[in-house]
């Protein structure tokens, strides 16, 4: 099958950005009173004291000197671009901004986010700002998480509701204003929402309106994809920050995120500090070394809830030291502060522990927010003066050629380490110390590289089919994916039964958007009734869903192994993940207490629970029988069943165990040590030791001879491997799909000879 890009520039030339229709209702921009009027004009209630203070912090930001500029920008023009540094106020100012033109823009004023924990803290703020209360005339919609109501006029959202939303509703009629806020951060659903917004103009060129902002826009690429759009830069309200670099490569930059943080505490005068690693197993690391580090102080306010800190690790080895290059320590050493906080900040983190990060401490305290780039522009820290950067940040990618999902650290854009010296120049001048050299920066790439060109895009090519798009190739990417990765899309969908023989979108493909999950995964949900056990299918995906549920820290890795052993199950890490997800049910009334004693993360359950309680209501919707084999009394499952269930989802995600060499010795030989192939690749991967297949086979003396999984993962130089698999029979493979009867479409000669022989057993 060959998927052939059909467009050159689709659309562009059927766009005029300038000048645009005059929306109804033109009248003098601001023109709701912000400042004087005695009652509020968005609640008609006297304004509060508090309205009275944030309005002069809010007049001193830099973006409020171009307020008038903007409203009329936004006003005269159907698409404008705003680019505004570091401290600007853009994210919070502009959507209020619209919000006060109310005859012009009578339908609610959206702004979009990348992270929910962004929605949910700007909203907040906002509402505060508007002198409203939060859900009402502001509100923010996330996953599991709304809060609006009839009379919202600013709505903060991830860019995911919003492309759930246009399901529903693809003229997004409720909408006068839509603000794609982290433009510059490139994620496929950022990307989707400007190609169908770009869309959306030409349907509605006089009710609609499109600002795209960001810290650090690629503006070029953006003005060519937007021809037209007038661009308004507003500068950023920042503070000389002096940059430290590395004198030598360090070996270790969570050990040196530690050494550096120690000796700003210890040298340097009052003021927090943010450090930036790429995710949580190295952030819970570094914040339990830093509790050793300070003392009970620090500890006793994050301790992580559901394991027992570790001893600290060694630290950074002299080299990545401030002394190399920073300037004198300060000699004040009552200026310095004597207590310490420290804080992990992280996308999985509960609500509860991320808005810690925000909270204001005593006099004498600092604080030391550890985080993921989450706090590179998608939220503002107050109080930050000193910056530790790592220099990378994770990144999923997509070997088009091996169909192999990753995720690696990655080094960061020049672009993200501007904005990560920023965050200390916001309120005085400050210091980012980077833990690479001057010659490392130099390499890195200006701006951070689309995810859309680095990922896997079946959900991608699925989403766009659904929304009416019917050939993707033609879509208004800002970058076209690669062919081959379009092909490979079409090709699984093909598979999936989610498109036909001439690549339209089928009835089953449309019922399997319809459920917020992988593709594999929604494709497991729609056929478990096949099996019986559709309600036992959406406690499997939920569990996938929701992260890895297992905590394993490094001093306690023996009693964890052994607390995590009673929900191991030979057959495999899904049916382990059933029986998990169904002992935290039963205890959920005491659910924290029964993480804390089982090695678990509670927050990673929680979620599990609420994407489990979303499916199975899904389901109903899409009358689909949701049956379970599950007996609680007996804590029974049908394995086989459910087994089957996961391999109707995942069944190009198969492996098979190669034999053991002729003349190889064989006695006391590690089962876990032997390699198995993938069917449609024939990539040699090999079980993680934390896979329950694995342990299973220490203590059986043997290993499945196929497997079902959900994803590889590449460490490193450690190779390919599989963490969530479980044992399938050969002649399950034949009945799921005729993927395993036409043997052309399987690369390795020995795996074909295996499934033909299984296939002439059969006859």
């Amino acid at each position: 099958m060959a998927v052939k890009r059909t467009r050159d520039e689709a659309g562009d030339e059927d766009l005029d950005y300038v000048p645009a229709p005059q929306l109804p209702g033109r009248r003098q921009c601001g023109s709701v009173c912000t400042s004087s009027c005695a009652l509020n004009p968005f609640t008609r209630q006297p304004f509060s004291s508090r309205y009275q203070q944030l309005l002069q912090s809010r007049q001193r930001l830099p973006v409020y000197e171009k307020r008038h500029l903007i409203q009329e920008t936004v006003r005269t023009h159907p698409v404008t671009l705003l680019v505004g540094e570091t401290g600007s106020g853009k994210t919070t100012q502009v959507p209020h901004f619209l919000a006060e033109m109310q005859d012009m823009f009578p339908g609610v004023v959206a702004c979009t986010q990348p992270r929910r924990i962004a929605a949910i803290s700007v909203a907040t703020r906002v509402a505060e700002e508007m002198d409203v209360h939060l859900g009402a005339q502001v509100g923010y919609h996330v996953r599991f998480d709304s809060r609006q109501c009839d009379a919202t006029r600013v709505l903060y959202m991830t860019d995911g509701m919003l492309l759930r939303e246009a399901f529903a509703d693809p003229d997004l009629n409720k909408y006068s204003v839509v603000v794609v806020d982290e433009a510059h951060e490139r994620t496929i659903d950022t990307d989707v929402v400007l190609g169908l917004l770009k869309q959306l103009l030409n349907r509605r060129r006089t009710t609609f309106r499109l600002v795209v902002m960001s810290a650090t826009l690629d503006v070029a690429k953006i003005q060519s994809y937007l021809p037209g759009a007038p661009l308004v830069h507003v500068s950023g309200r920042m503070y000389d920050v002096e940059v430290l670099y590395m004198p030598k490569p360090v070996p270790d930059y969570v050990e040196a995120t530690v050494s550096c943080v120690r000796q700003l505490h210890e040298r340097e005068p009052a003021g927090d500090i943010l450090c930036f690693l790429t995710g949580e197993a190295e952030i819970e690391r570094a914040v339990t070394a830093l509790h050793h580090a300070f003392g009970s102080s620090a500890a006793a306010v994050a301790a992580p809830a559901a394991e027992t800190p570790p001893p600290p690790p060694p630290l950074a080895p002299p080299a990545p030291t401030l002394e190399a290059t920073a300037a004198p320590a300060s000699t004040d050493a009552a200026a310095r502060p004597t207590d310490v906080v420290v804080l992990p900040l992280y996308g999985s983190l509960s609500l509860r522990d991320q808005q810690k990060v925000f909270a204001a401490y005593p006099a004498g305290t600092r604080k030391v927010v550890v985080s993921t780039n989450i706090a590179e522009t998608s939220v503002t820290i107050d109080g930050v003066v000193y910056v530790v950067d790592c220099g990378y940040q994770k990144q999923s990618l997509y070997n088009s050629e091996a169909r192999v999902d990753y995720l690696l650290p990655a080094v960061i854009s020049k672009a993200s380490a501007e904005q990560r010296k920023g965050r200390a120049g916001r309120t005085r001048p400050g210091k980012c110390v980077r833990l690479f050299t001057m010659a490392d920066y130099a390499s890195f790439p200006d701006q951070t590289h689309p995810e859309i060109l680095r990922t896997n895009i079946v959900n991608t090519v699925l989403l766009l089919l659904t929304l009416g798009v019917e050939n993707p190739c033609d879509f208004p990417f800002v970058d076209p994916p690669s062919d081959q990765g379009m092909s490979d899309a079409f090709y699984q969908l093909l598979y999936f039964g989610a498109v036909d023989d001439s690549l339209a979108l089928t009835d089953f493909g449309r019922r399997m958007a319809a459920l917020p999950v992988d593709a594999c995964l929604a494709r497991m949900l729609l056929m478990a009734p096949k099996h019986q056990c559709a309600a036992d299918a959406a406690v499997v995906a939920a569990m996938l869903e929701a992260g890895n549920a297992f905590s394993r820290p490094p001093s306690r890795l023996a009693e964890a192994r052994a607390a995590h052993a009673r929900f191991e199950d030979a057959d495999g890490d899904h049916v382990a993940l059933f029986r998990l997800f169904h002992a935290y049910y039963r205890h959920q009334q005491n659910g924290a207490r029964f993480c804390y004693e089982n090695y678990l993360r509670h927050q990673t359950l929680q979620v599990a629970v609420q994407v489990y309680n979303q499916l199975r209501g899904l389901l109903g919707q899409l009358k689909v029988p949701v049956q379970s084999t599950y007996v609680a009394e007996r804590d029974y499952v049908d394995t086989v069943a459910l087994r089957k269930a996961v391999l109707e989802g995942f069944f190009t995600q198969v492996a098979y165990l190669t034999p053991v060499a002729a003349g190889a010795p064989r006695a006391g030989m590690d089962p876990t040590s032997r390699v198995y192939r993938t069917v449609r690749d024939a990539l040699s991967v090999t079980l993680h030791r934390q896979s329950v297949v694995a342990a299973a086979a220490q203590r059986l003396r043997a290993l499945p001879t196929w497997i079902v999984f959900d994803r590889l993962e590449v460490q490193g130089d450690a190779g390919t491997f599989i963490r969530t698999a479980s044992a399938v029979e050969v002649g399950w493979l034949l009945e799921v799909s005729e993927f395993f009867t036409d043997l052309g479409e399987v690369p390795d000669g020995e795996i074909a000879q295996a499934l033909r022989r299984a296939q002439d057993s059969k006859k």
